[in-house]
């Protein structure tokens, strides 16, 4: 091999590192960055310095592409650069694992399986237990790519990445040859184009959905949430929120009547679409429940009530006889909101659209929840959520991989953001973004044919025991370093 070449290595690596889950995504980045990496690294004479670089390359284009896409900048802006420089060698352990077993066993074709092992471990270890769900995992840069992303309804997000991972060490493995293939090198290829080669044909023949509905949504303009938060806490004017809020509130009962009586079976507003003190929100559920009742539709209302200690962030559904059938109270993020936190426990309604379930933004991020969806065979899950402009591509990204989870559509709408509608398969039929919406339109508009069909998926069963299994293998490469050290 030419070492001469692994700075070429080590910079290809970082620009397609740019490329990879942020807000400048194209899902073949994911595939390289570690292919590139690993050759850099295990052709590297001094590890010390080697690693340095790589983290150099890594946590820059990290930094870069993903500025502004964490709450942590909302907070205060050098904390998200801080965080992803800690953080980054962490995620790089994989190829310091790889590179010690490559150069004691670099003959031996299971070393291949080393750094998929090590790779979905760490992403499992660094995303499932977080406080903020499994943002930044690597599975969610194949956002966009279906073949990928069918996985995703086996092993979950874990899979993808092991999948990731097992490409780079298996090329990585044939370059060493000098490409000359082996039985046990050809083998592996072959599963593993065999693979993706069933992930497409899941995509390219779906079953056929049990029957559609048409789904309108529409969001609030970007700044109304803000302002009226913003009267209320520092101005202190509540009887200027008042009205700002009760305007605010008409103005999509409106909305919500108009949409109806051009069609729609279900109106979806985004998360914290109703807005105001508990008095005002009360007043708001009785008025949509009228018009769900005299248009024969359903609602799908977030609420925002400020008179309860502390807020409660919600979501209801509203059926066409006025009845409010589910209500859920949001579970993830409330730590850094300040809001009640949920229970975590999915409800559902069986309707004449199929099972409805619904849940809010950062719900979901914790796949282990919305698996719940998936076991109770719901056909179509709604999301209302509020992003901001750095992070509105990759967090409607991530809702699709639910929906090929558990075998559902899904239907998110979102103030701030990217609202989008998603099959089963993790099809988008549906994208609306409210920072591109010309002046005049409504926000976040969405009018969609929506198809209803619960798909049978492994997920719902077995969980994230994949990734728990990859840990456990982690540890057992540790402890083979252990001993092979030891003799």
């Amino acid at each position: 091999m030419n070492k001469n070449l692994r700075y070429l290595w080590l910079v290809l690596a970082a620009v397609l590192g740019l490329f990879t889950g942020g807000k400048w995504n194209l899902p073949l980045a994911a595939w390289l960055v570690p292919l590139f990496a690993i050759r850099f690294f295990r052709d590297s004479d001094k590890a010390g310095r080697s690693f340095l670089l790589l983290w150099a390359a890594s946590a820059i284009p990290t930094v870069i592409s993903w500025y502004g896409a964490t709450s942590m900048s909302l907070i205060n802006p050098i904390a998200e650069p801080i965080f992803f420089i800690l953080t980054t060698p962490l995620g790089l352990l994989p190829y310091v694992i790889d590179r010690i077993y490559y150069r004691r066993f670099n003959t031996s074709f299971w070393v291949t399986l080393v750094f998929p092992i090590a790779f979905t471990a760490a992403d499992f270890a660094l995303s499932s237990n977080s406080p903020f769900g499994t943002f930044g995992a690597l599975a969610y840069s194949q956002r966009g790519f279906p073949a990928a992303m069918q996985a995703a309804s086996v092993f979950g997000i874990w899979g993808i990445t092991f999948l990731v991972g097992w490409f780079a060490s298996l090329i990585n493995h044939i370059w060493e040859s000098g490409f000359k293939f082996t039985r046990l090198s050809l083998t592996s290829a072959g599963l593993l184009v065999l693979i993706l080669g069933l992930s497409l044909s899941r995509v390219l023949l779906p079953a056929a959905p049990k029957q559609t509905a048409v789904i309108a949504g529409f969001s609030l303009p970007n700044e109304t949430i803000h302002n009226t938060i913003i009267k209320l806490m520092v101005e202190n004017d509540e009887a200027g929120f008042r009205q700002m809020t009760d305007e605010q509130n008409a103005s999509q009962m409106n909305q919500i009547r108009a949409m109806a009586q051009d069609g729609a079976n279900i109106v979806v507003l985004q998360e914290g679409a109703i807005i105001g003190m508990s008095d005002q929100v009360e007043e708001v559920m009785r008025e949509a429940s009228v018009i769900a009742r005299e248009e024969n539709i359903y609602i799908i209302l977030p609420t925002f009530d400020l008179g309860k200690d502390p807020a409660v962030n919600s979501v209801h559904i509203i059926d066409p006889n006025g009845d409010v059938v589910l209500t859920h109270v949001k579970y993830g993020g409330n730590q850094f909101e300040g809001t009640q936190k949920g229970d975590g426990i999915l409800q559902t309604v069986d309707t004449p659209y199929g099972k409805l379930s619904a849940i809010i933004c950062w719900d979901a991020d914790f796949p282990m929840i919305v698996k719940q969806a998936g076991e109770q065979e719901v056909d179509l899950l709604f999301i209302p959520s509020n992003d901001w402009v750095g992070v509105k591509d990759i967090h409607a990204g991530m809702a699709s991989f639910r929906a090929v989870e558990n075998g559902m559509s899904v239907f998110r709408q979102t103030g701030q953001g990217v609202s989008l509608a998603a099959d089963a398969y993790g099809n988008v039929l549906s994208r609306a973004d409210t920072y591109r919406d010309s002046e005049g339109n409504v926000p976040g508009l969405q009018i969609v044919e929506m198809p209803i069909s619960s798909v049978n998926t492994l997920y719902p069963q077995i969980g994230d025991a994949f990734g728990g299994l990859m840990f456990i293998g982690l540890v057992g490469l540790l402890i083979g370093l252990w001993i092979t050290r030891r003799k």
